[in-house]
């Protein structure tokens, strides 16, 4: 089983050569307060087409629990 640290909010932009670049832009302790960020992020910010939010957990794996 997979540790959750937190959730990460990452930026996602798709090019038009259908390529896909993301970057990490905040961390937070509970996936409500990421989602939160997120809607706030597209809602606030004048993104362009193509620019969207989302969130991803922060784990870790689980053979580096066995090792520890």
């Amino acid at each position: 089983m997979n540790t959750v640290y937190g959730f990460y909010l990452i930026m996602v932009v798709m090019l038009p050569s259908g390529d896909i670049k993301g970057e990490a832009v905040d961390w937070f302790f509970t996936p409500y307060e990421c989602i939160e960020a997120a809607q706030f992020h597209h809602e606030n910010h004048d993104t362009p087409l193509g620019v969207g939010f989302t969130c991803i957990e922060d784990i870790l794996p689980p053979d580096a629990e066995e090792k520890s």
